[in-house]
């Protein structure tokens, strides 16, 4: 499954989404590897 985090911690450092203009970083969490995009 996503998980969405306004920020992510990277070398010590805590990076924003808005300092990006993103509301949030999305990241998959989950036993098996992350689903691939469809192609619509």
């Amino acid at each position: 499954m996503y998980i969405f985090r306004a920020w992510v911690t990277i070398n010590g450092q805590r990076i924003y989404a808005k300092d990006y203009g993103k509301k949030a970083f999305r990241f998959w969490v989950g036993p098996e590897p992350e689903p691939k995009a469809k192609n619509t």
